[in-house]
């Protein structure tokens, strides 16, 4: 099974890995490809789901003008949100599309930020200099990331993208029992 993932970042490929190992899938193969997410850097709300499909659309082109072939698009993107009571959080997406267009779309778990990191975010900050500043380390984004920091290492980048990708999976990997559920779903008269 080959994958083309849409980042040279070291932590999103070995997210993808722990997914797939995770999801019992054991023959695989990985291929990088620098790619844009023609987004903000630090992208808000819907801009993350927007940057992994512009990533996934990217990459598609590079795909078919290279004649390289694939099973499955994969693209990751991190980025700030606000839950629906006006709380904000850090969170990632996946977006996974397989080489006949069917697309799903998976979320990681959220780390809450308080008001004023989100607000920095907001105007323009990067949480990841910040912590760079506190841990005298650079390229933290492609480390621990803001959630390794902001949980001692408890989650990290890693991990947390990981379970996006699993989620982004889980209707390609567990079709049968989705389907079983819609069809007995069809057995209630619905309102």
């Amino acid at each position: 099974m080959i994958f083309l993932l849409g980042s040279k970042n070291p932590s999103k490929k070995r997210a993808l890995e722990i997914g797939l190992q995770k999801l019992n899938i054991d023959n695989f193969k990985i291929l990088s490809f620098a790619v844009e997410s023609d987004t903000n850097s630090k992208p808000i709300g819907y801009e993350i789901i927007r940057g992994a499909e512009n990533r996934n659309k990217n990459l598609k082109g590079i795909a078919i003008e290279n004649n390289i072939y694939y099973d499955y698009l994969c693209s990751i993107e991190g980025g700030f949100s606000l839950d629906e009571n006006g709380l904000p959080f850090v969170v990632t997406y996946c977006i996974i599309e397989d080489k006949y267009g069917e697309k799903s779309t998976g979320k990681s778990l959220g780390i809450r930020l308080t008001k004023t990191m989100f607000e920095f975010v907001k105007n323009c900050g990067s949480l990841n200099k910040v912590i760079e500043e506190i841990l005298k380390i650079s390229n933290n984004k492609q480390k621990s990331g803001i959630m390794g920091y902001l949980t001692s290492g408890l989650y990290d980048r890693e991990i947390v993208d990981s379970e996006a990708v699993i989620s982004s999976l889980i209707p390609f990997v567990y079709c049968e029992e989705r389907e079983k559920i819609n069809n007995h779903i069809k057995k209630y008269k619905m309102k």
